[in-house]
Protein backbone atom coordinates (compact mmCIF):
# COMPACT_ATOMS: atom_id res chain seq x y z
CA UNK A 1 0.00 0.00 0.00
CA UNK A 2 1.01 3.71 -0.53
CA UNK A 3 1.34 6.40 1.93
CA UNK A 4 -0.79 9.24 2.62
CA UNK A 5 0.57 12.36 2.10
CA UNK A 6 -0.34 15.72 4.18
CA UNK A 7 -0.32 17.98 1.36
CA UNK A 8 -0.59 21.00 4.15
CA UNK A 9 2.59 19.48 5.29
CA UNK A 10 3.99 19.14 1.73
CA UNK A 11 3.59 22.52 1.32
CA UNK A 12 4.80 23.82 4.38
CA UNK A 13 8.12 22.06 3.65
CA UNK A 14 8.58 23.42 0.16
CA UNK A 15 7.97 26.77 1.31
CA UNK A 16 10.50 26.52 3.74
CA UNK A 17 12.84 25.29 1.03
CA UNK A 18 11.76 28.24 -1.65
CA UNK A 19 12.56 30.52 1.01
CA UNK A 20 16.11 29.03 1.56
CA UNK A 21 16.39 29.30 -1.82
CA UNK A 22 15.47 32.67 -2.04
CA UNK A 23 18.28 33.73 0.90
CA UNK A 24 20.79 31.41 -0.60
CA UNK A 25 20.11 34.02 -4.15
CA UNK A 26 20.16 36.74 -2.24
CA UNK A 27 23.42 36.17 -0.16
CA UNK A 28 24.89 35.16 -2.86
CA UNK A 29 24.43 38.46 -4.85
CA UNK A 30 26.12 40.19 -2.35
CA UNK A 31 29.26 37.88 -2.08
CA UNK A 32 29.40 37.82 -6.12
CA UNK A 33 31.18 41.48 -6.34
CA UNK A 34 33.11 40.91 -3.09
CA UNK A 35 34.83 37.71 -4.50
CA UNK A 36 35.19 38.78 -7.85
CA UNK A 37 37.06 42.34 -6.14
CA UNK A 38 39.72 40.09 -4.59
CA UNK A 39 39.52 36.86 -6.96
CA UNK A 40 43.44 37.58 -7.11
CA UNK A 41 43.96 37.26 -3.15
CA UNK A 42 41.66 35.23 -1.70
CA UNK A 43 42.70 34.01 1.61
CA UNK A 44 43.10 30.52 1.93
CA UNK A 45 39.91 30.32 4.67
CA UNK A 46 37.72 32.40 2.47
CA UNK A 47 38.32 29.77 -0.54
CA UNK A 48 37.59 26.73 2.34
CA UNK A 49 34.37 28.55 3.18
CA UNK A 50 33.20 29.28 -0.67
CA UNK A 51 34.39 25.53 -1.26
CA UNK A 52 32.07 25.06 2.01
CA UNK A 53 28.75 26.91 0.33
CA UNK A 54 29.22 24.79 -2.44
CA UNK A 55 28.76 21.88 -1.10
CA UNK A 56 26.27 22.88 1.11
CA UNK A 57 24.58 23.48 -2.22
CA UNK A 58 25.29 20.30 -3.40
CA UNK A 59 23.96 18.10 -0.49
CA UNK A 60 20.36 19.92 -0.77
CA UNK A 61 21.11 22.28 2.33
CA UNK A 62 20.53 25.51 0.90
CA UNK A 63 19.41 27.33 4.34
CA UNK A 64 22.89 26.11 5.75
CA UNK A 65 24.69 27.27 2.39
CA UNK A 66 22.75 31.11 2.58
CA UNK A 67 24.10 31.04 6.36
CA UNK A 68 27.44 30.80 5.05
CA UNK A 69 27.48 32.99 2.70
CA UNK A 70 25.50 36.07 4.29
CA UNK A 71 28.15 35.59 6.95
CA UNK A 72 31.20 35.73 4.68
CA UNK A 73 29.49 38.62 2.53
CA UNK A 74 29.14 40.20 6.07
CA UNK A 75 33.05 39.42 7.11
CA UNK A 76 34.37 40.87 3.67
CA UNK A 77 31.60 43.94 3.10
CA UNK A 78 33.73 45.14 6.42
CA UNK A 79 36.17 47.95 5.91
CA UNK A 80 39.35 45.38 7.74
CA UNK A 81 38.60 43.37 4.47
CA UNK A 82 39.55 45.74 1.87
CA UNK A 83 43.33 45.67 2.84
Amino acid sequence: MGDVVSLSDYRAGRDLGHGALGRLDRAVQRLDPLVRARIDRLSPTIQRELVAIARAVSAGRPARAAERAERLAGILEHPAASG
